[in-house]
C-alpha cells in the first residue's frame, strides 16, 4: 500500500527482483514509480553524527594501537610493506567512490525514487574502475621480487574486482542508519589487531601480516552488501542502462577528483619512499606517518555538518565571509595546539609508542614525525576553507589548487628523496600542505574580496603559546612529558571553544541552522 516517504511525498514499494529486467532498460524520471521506495523514520541527525564520530574514534584507537603493535614485532622491512598495502587500500577507496556516495546520498534523500537506478550506476562505475585497479595492481606485484609479497599485492588486486558493495553506503546514509556499518569497520579493526597477535604468536612470516587487510577488506565488503539488502529489501545489479545518471554524476566528478587529488598527495609520499628509499626506510616512515595520518580525517569529520550551512549563508556574501572567518578562527587555535603537541612532543611520543624504537640511528622517525605534526595543524585550517569553497560552488578553484600541490609533492619527493633519507617525505608533504593552503586563502580572496583569516585571529593562538612554553622548558620522563601535554592540550581546546567568541559562534550558527530541517 501507498505512503508517503519524509519529505511529504508518495512512496511506493520497491520494484522485486522479477520486474527488474522489465524496466532496466526504460529512461527513469522523476515520475517513474517503479522506482519509490519507503523510508523509515530517520533519526535525529544529531544522533547519526554522534554514531559515525564514535566509530571514527573507535577505528582511530584501534588504528592506532595496530601501528604501535606491529612497528615493535615487525621488521623495519615487514612493517614498511603493511603500510603500502594500507596505503594501497585507502587510495583504491577514494578512486572509487570519488565523492559520488555524499551526492548519491543528498539526491536520494531529495527523489527517493531515484536509490535504485543511482545505487546500481555506482555498483557499474566500481566494477568497472575496479577492474582497471586491479590490472594496475597485478602488474605492480609482478615487478616485486618477493613471492610472498607479490602474492599480497595479487590477492588486493582479486578485492578490488569485488568492491560493488561498498556503492551501498549512502543506503545507510539517508536513513539516518549508520550504527550497523560503524561497527562492522569496528570488527574489521579488531580482526586485524587480533589476527596480528596470533599470527606473532605462531610466528608468520612478516609479509603474511598484510593479509589480514585483505581479510578485513573482504569481510566489510560481504557485510556491508549483506546489511544494505536487508534494509532494503532487494538485490540491485550493476548497470548503466536507463538509470539516467549524468545529471548525478555531473556535479559530483569536479569535486570527487579535487578530493581524489588531495588524498593522493597526503599517500604518495608512501610510494615515493618505497620506491626510492626501500622497505626499511619505508617501516621507519610509516611508524610517524601511520599515527598521524588517520588524524588528518578528524577535522573534515567535523566540518562535513556545516556544509549545508555555509550553502545556504553562501546567498548573502558577506554573512557567508564571517561565517567562515569565525571558523576559521577556530580552527587556527585547535591546528596550533596540534602542532605544537606534535613538534614538541615527537620524541616522546615515539618513545612511548614503540619502546625506544625509531628513536636514534638511520631509522629515527623523531623529525618526520615533527612536520607531519606540522602539516596537521594546517590541515584543521585548510580543511575550513575546502568546505567554503565547497559550499560555494567553486570545486573547479579547489581542482586546480590540488593539482599543483600534487606537482610541488612529487617533485620534492622525486628530488628531495634522492639526497635524504625519508625525512624529506614528511618535509614534503608539510611544505604541499603550506602551499595548499596558501593558494585556498588566495582564492578565497580572489572570490570573495576578503581575506578568511580576521585580523583579530592571532587570539585564537594565546592557548597554543602557553603549551609551547610550558612543554619547551619542562623537564621529567615522556610519560610525564606527554600527559602534560594532553592535559595542555585538553585545556587549551576548551578554552577556545568556550571562549565568548565562540560561543556568540555557537549561537549564530544553531539560528542559521534551523532553516534547515535536518538540522534539527
Amino acid at each position: 500500500m501507498a505512503g508517503t516517504d519524509n519529505h511529504g511525498r508518495e512512496a511506493t514499494p520497491t520494484p522485486s527482483d522479477d520486474d527488474t529486467s522489465a524496466i532496466a532498460h526504460l529512461p527513469v524520471t522523476a515520475s517513474d514509480p517503479d522506482y519509490r521506495i519507503q523510508l523509515p523514520p530517520l533519526r535525529s541527525p544529531h544522533v547519526a553524527q554522534l554514531v559515525l564520530l564514535g566509530g571514527t574514534l573507535s577505528q582511530l584507537a584501534l588504528a592506532l594501537l595496530i601501528t604501535i603493535y606491529l612497528a615493535r614485532v615487525l621488521t623495519a622491512a615487514d612493517f614498511g610493506f603493511f603500510s603500502l598495502v594500507a596505503t594501497i587500500f585507502i587510495l583504491a577507496r577514494k578512486f572509487l567512490d570519488l565523492g559520488l556516495s555524499n551526492v548519491a546520498a543528498r539526491d536520494i534523500a531529495d527523489d527517493t525514487r531515484r536509490e535504485r537506478p543511482i545505487l546500481e550506476g555506482m555498483m557499474a562505475y566500481r566494477r568497472v574502475a575496479g577492474v582497471v585497479l586491479a590490472l594496475a595492481l597485478c602488474i605492480f606485484a609482478l615487478m616485486q621480487r618477493s613471492v610472498p609479497e607479490r602474492a599480497v599485492l595479487l590477492g588486493v588486486g582479486w578485492v578490488l574486482l569485488f568492491t560493488e558493495p561498498a556503492a551501498l553506503d549512502p543506503v545507510f546514509q539517508v536513513r539516518q542508519a549508520q550504527g550497523a556499518p560503524a561497527l562492522l569497520n569496528v570488527f574489521g579493526g579488531l580482526l586485524v589487531l587480533g589476527g596480528s597477535v596470533v599470527f606473532n604468536r605462531l610466528g608468520v612470516a612478516g609479509a603474511a601480516f598484510a593479509w589480514l587487510l585483505i581479510v578485513r577488506e573482504s569481510v566489510t565488503l560481504v557485510g556491508t552488501k549483506l546489511l544494505a539488502e536487508r534494509m532494503l529489501g532487494y538485490h540491485p545489479k550493476p548497470g548503466f542502462r536507463g538509470r539516467a545518471l549524468k545529471a548525478f554524476i555531473g556535479p559530483a566528478l569536479i569535486f570527487g577528483l579535487a578530493s581524489l587529488v588531495y588524498t593522493i598527495y597526503f599517500n604518495c609520499d608512501v610510494f615515493f619512499v618505497y620506491a626510492l628509499r626501500g622497505k626499511e626506510e619505508l617501516g621507519a616512515y610509516a611508524a610517524a606517518f601511520r599515527p598521524i595520518n588517520p588524524l588528518l580525517l578528524l577535522p573534515w569529520l567535523l566540518m562535513v555538518p556545516l556544509v549545508p550551512v555555509l550553502t545556504v549563508v553562501a546567498k548573502d556574501p558577506q554573512r557567508f565571509v564571517s561565517l567562515v572567518r569565525e571558523v576559521c578562527g577556530l580552527a587556527v587555535g585547535l591546528g596550533a595546539c596540534g602542532l605544537v603537541a606534535g613538534v614538541l612532543l615527537a620524541r616522546d611520543l615515539v618513545s612511548l609508542l614503540y619502546r625506544g624504537r625509531y628513536l636514534e640511528g638511520p631509522l629515527s622517525c623523531v623529525n618526520a614525525f615533527r612536520w607531519l605534526a606540522v602539516a596537521l595543524g594546517l590541515v584543521c585550517v585548510t580543511t575550513v576553507l575546502t568546505a567554503a569553497m565547497l559550499a560555494d560552488r567553486k570545486e573547479k578553484l579547489l581542482l586546480q589548487i590540488g593539482t599543483v600541490a600534487l606537482v610541488v609533492n612529487a617533485a620534492m619527493n622525486l628530488v628531495l628523496l634522492h639526497l635524504y633519507n625519508f625525512t624529506a617525505a614528511g618535509f614534503a608533504t608539510a611544505t604541499t600542505e603550506l602551499l595548499f593552503l596558501g593558494g585556498a586563502l588566495a582564492a578565497f580572496q580572489s572570490v570573495t574580496g576578503k581575506n578568511a583569516l580576521a585580523s583579530d585571529c592571532w587570539r585564537y593562538l594565546l592557548p597554543a603559546t602557553v603549551m609551547a612554553v610550558v612543554l619547551y622548558f619542562m623537564g621529567g620522563g615522556p610519560v610525564i612529558r606527554v600527559a602534560t601535554g594532553v592535559a595542555l592540550g585538553l585545556l587549551s581546546a576548551v578554552a577556545i571553544l568556550s571562549s565568548r567568541r565562540a560561543r556568540q559562534f555557537r549561537k549564530e550558527l544553531a539560528e542559521e541552522g534551523t532553516s534547515l530541517q535536518w538540522l534539527g
